[in-house]
C-alpha cells in the first residue's frame, strides 16, 4: 500500500488506510480496538457505518454528536480512499447506511438510518454526516474544547477488524497514549487501528462523562488480522478546534424549541440551552445580567413565547423575578413581595406557564400557596391553598403544571409521600389532596421529590425516593394514572438531591441532581422511547438545584 510520511506520530511513516484503519493503543499487536468487546449499552453513540454495496462496498466508524449527525472520516467516502481525503459536499456517492447503538451487531437493537447529507471539512480527514431522520435513544459524545496533551491517555471504540476476526459482530474498544500534537492531527499509539475502524471516536472520560477529541484518520494497522507489520501507531484527526463549524454546518436541522435549564451550584446561580439537537450552550453567570440576589435558597423558571421568567427565593425569605427575553438580553431581578404579599418562611417554589400568564406556587412554614399573572405581568396576591385541600405534615417540596382545559396541577412532598392536587380554569380547587403514593409506584423508601409537566394533554410524573429510586407515570386528561415504570435505566440509581421536569415540543424532558454533585439529563419522546442519560457539565461549582422550562427561541 502507498505510504506516507506525517509527523502525527513522533516521525514514524503510516499506513494511509481510510477505510483501513483500526483500534490504536500501546498495548501488544495482539490487542487491537480490538482490546475488549464493549459491554453492554456502554459507547452508543458510536455507528458502523456501510457504504455502497456488493464487492465494492467498503465499512467505516461513525460518532453521533447530536440526534441527527455524526462525525466520520471524510476519506471514507472518497472515489479511492487510500489515494485522497477529499469529499465532495452534499449526498454521498454511493448509498451510505447508519448503524448506531448497535454494539453487539447480531441484535436488533439500536437504530439504522441513511445518511443523506455530507459536509467536509477542507483543512482535515473529516466529516459531518447527516442522518435521514432523527434518532432516539443512543447517547451523544459531544467534541470537548480541551487541546489532546502529550502523553495523555485515551480510548477509541470501533467496528472494525481485529486480530482475530476480519469482520467482528461486536463493537470494541481500546486504549491510545498520546504522541505528537499538530495543528489539525494527534498521533496515538496503543491497541491496533484496524480496516474498518476509520472514523472511529477517541475520546477522553471527563467528570464521569466522556468528550470527544479525534476522529481515527489512518495507521500501519500492526496487530490486525492480515497484517504482517508490527507498528500500531495511527494519526487521528482533531476536533477540539471545531465548534463554531460544527454549530454552523448542523443548524439546518434545528428547530425553534430549547430547553432551558437553571442551576443554582455551591458558586451561583447559572443558565444553559440544550437545542433540538441535543447540543448545549455554555452556562452563562444569571447575576452578572440580572444584579445580584443574597443567599439563594431556591429557583424556578417558566417561559412564555420565548421569553423566560426566573425566578429566585433569596436568604431574607423574598421571592424575585427576573425575565430572559427572546432575544437573550435579560431584566434585572426585582423583589415581588409588594405585588405578591410577604410570605415569611417561604423555602420553595414552583412556577408554569399558562400560556398567556403563570401560575407560581410557594411553600412557607409548611403551608402552601397560589399566584397568578396575568397576560399584563400583573400578580395576585398569594392565596392559601392549604386552607382549601387540608394541611400535610412536614411539606418540604412542590411542583405544577397547566394542562389543557386550564388546569393547574398542584404536586406536594410532604412526610415522604407525594400528594396531587387541582385548581379548576374558573378558579375552584378539588376537595382535598389525593395521595400519589397511594398508586402502584412500586416505591420501596420515602419519597424525598417530585416534578409535574404537561406534555400533550397528559400530565407527567417524575417521583424520587431516598434511597435513588424513580420513577415515571402518566395522569390522562380523563383522570386515570398509569403505572409507574422505573426510571433507574434512563436517570441513575444514585440518590438525588433535586429533580425537576418539563415538556419541551411535545417531548418530556427530565433532570436530576445527584448527591455527589453531577446533573443527569433525559428525554421521554412522543413514542414513548427514552434517550440515554446524559451528564451534563460545564457549570461551575457543585450542583444543589436544577430548573427546567422549554421555550421557543
Amino acid at each position: 500500500m502507498h505510504l506516507r510520511t506525517t509527523r502525527g506520530v513522533r516521525a514514524v511513516s503510516l499506513l494511509a488506510a481510510t477505510a483501513s484503519i483500526g483500534s490504536l493503543t500501546l498495548a501488544s499487536p495482539a490487542q487491537a480496538l480490538i482490546g475488549d468487546v464493549a459491554a453492554g449499552n456502554t459507547y452508543t453513540f458510536t455507528a458502523k457505518i456501510q457504504i455502497g454495496d456488493g464487492d465494492t462496498s467498503r465499512a467505516c466508524t461513525g460518532t453521533l454528536i447530536n440526534n441527527q449527525w455524526m462525525l466520520t472520516a471524510a476519506s471514507c467516502f472518497a472515489d479511492d480512499p487510500a489515494q485522497s481525503e477529499t469529499v465532495t459536499a452534499g449526498a454521498p456517492r454511493l448509498k451510505s447506511v447508519a448503524t448506531i447503538g448497535r454494539t453487539d451487531l447480531t441484535t436488533a437493537a439500536g437504530q439504522v438510518r441513511d445518511i443523506t447529507e455530507l459536509v467536509p471539512r477542507e483543512d482535515r480527514d473529516l466529516v459531518l454526516a447527516r442522518l435521514a431522520t432523527p434518532v432516539s435513544g443512543p447517547s451523544f459524545l459531544h467534541p470537548t474544547a480541551t487541546a489532546p496533551a502529550t502523553d495523555e491517555v485515551l480510548k477509541g471504540a470501533g467496528y472494525g477488524r481485529t486480530d482475530a476476526t476480519w469482520v467482528p459482530d461486536s463493537l470494541h474498544t481500546g486504549d491510545f497514549t498520546v504522541g505528537a500534537v499538530e495543528a489539525t492531527t494527534v498521533g496515538i499509539d496503543g491497541a491496533p487501528v484496524c480496516k474498518g475502524d476509520t472514523g472511529a471516536p477517541v475520546f477522553r472520560e471527563k467528570d464521569g462523562r466522556p468528550e470527544l477529541v479525534a476522529i481515527a484518520s489512518r495507521s500501519w494497522q500492526g496487530g490486525c488480522l492480515g497484517s504482517e507489520e508490527t507498528r500500531t501507531g495511527a494519526v487521528a484527526t482533531r476536533v477540539d478546534d471545531l465548534r463554531a463549524w460544527i454549530t454552523e454546518s448542523t443548524a439546518s436541522t434545528l428547530n425553534v424549541w430549547n430547553l432551558q435549564m437553571l442551576t443554582k451550584t455551591s458558586t451561583g446561580l447559572y443558565h444553559s440551552m440544550r437545542n433540538s439537537n441535543g447540543d448545549w450552550t455554555s452556562f452563562g453567570n444569571v447575576q452578572t445580567k440580572t444584579g445580584t440576589v443574597e443567599d439563594i435558597q431556591f429557583t424556578a423558571d417558566a417561559a412564555i413565547k420565548g421569553k423566560n421568567y426566573v425566578f429566585a427565593v433569596g436568604g431574607d425569605g423574598h421571592l424575585y423575578q427576573a425575565n430572559r427575553r427572546v432575544t437573550g438580553g435579560w431584566a434585572a431581578f426585582r423583589d415581588l413581595t409588594a405585588e405578591l404579599g410577604d410570605k415569611p418562611g417561604l423555602t420553595r417554589i414552583a412556577v408554569t406557564s399558562t400560556g398567556t400568564g403563570l401560575a407560581l406556587i410557594g411553600l412557607a412554614n409548611g403551608r402552601v400557596y397560589h399566584a397568578t399573572q396575568d397576560a399584563s405581568e400583573v400578580w395576585s396576591k398569594w392565596g392559601d391553598v392549604t386552607a382549601k385541600l387540608g394541611v400535610l405534615g412536614n411539606a418540604t417540596q412542590v411542583t405544577v403544571a397547566h394542562t389543557s382545559g386550564g388546569q393547574t396541577q398542584v404536586g406536594v412532598t410532604a412526610d415522604g409521600k407525594a400528594y396531587h392536587g387541582i385548581r379548576e380554569s374558573d378558579g375552584t380547587w378539588s376537595d382535598r389532596w389525593r395521595a400519589v403514593s397511594s398508586l402502584e409506584t412500586n416505591l420501596t423508601s420515602a419519597v424525598n421529590g417530585m416534578s409535574f409537566a404537561s406534555v400533550a394533554s397528559d400530565l407527567q410524573v417524575v417521583i424520587t425516593s431516598v434511597t435513588g429510586e424513580k420513577k415515571h407515570a402518566i395522569r390522562k386528561a380523563d383522570g386515570t394514572w398509569s403505572k409507574f415504570g422505573d426510571l433507574g435505566d434512563e436517570l441513575g440509581r444514585d440518590t438525588i438531591v433535586g429533580v425537576d421536569a418539563t415538556a419541551v415540543n411535545g417531548e418530556l424532558q427530565a433532570a436530576v441532581v445527584t448527591t455527589d454533585g453531577k446533573i443527569k439529563h433525559t428525554v421521554r419522546h412522543a413514542d414513548g422511547k427514552w434517550d440515554a442519560t446524559e451528564v451534563v457539565v460545564g457549570y461551575p461549582g457543585t450542583p444543589e438545584i436544577v430548573a427546567l422550562t422549554g421555550s421557543t427561541q
